[in-house]
């Protein structure tokens, strides 16, 4: 199986926000990062549906104090302990 992907990985535990449609948002870490997506690690968490779009945001503020960005996913792949999302670009307006 090759290996399709445009952005490097890197291998980053982050605590982060998942929020899931008509759930309370979830505390959870990610595994590894990249420009395009993510891989979050949950325990305890329902795995959101194939295809689902999901937010994510960094827990805490940024290095300069500013609050983290909501950032737009969809979960493109299940894992026995967690899911992948790839980051969606927001139309412009």
């Amino acid at each position: 199986m090759s290996d399709r992907r445009i952005f490097p990985r890197l291998p980053l535990a982050v605590e982060v926000e998942l929020y899931t449609c008509g759930e309370l948002p979830a505390v959870v870490r990610t595994e590894d990062l990249s420009n395009g997506g993510a891989f979050l690690v949950l325990k305890g968490v329902d795995l959101p549906p194939m295809g689902s779009r999901v937010q994510v945001r960094v827990v805490g503020p940024l290095g300069g104090g500013e609050p983290a960005p909501l950032v737009d996913a969809l979960v493109v792949r299940h894992a026995p302990d967690g899911v992948a999302v790839q980051f969606i670009d927001k139309p412009a307006v």
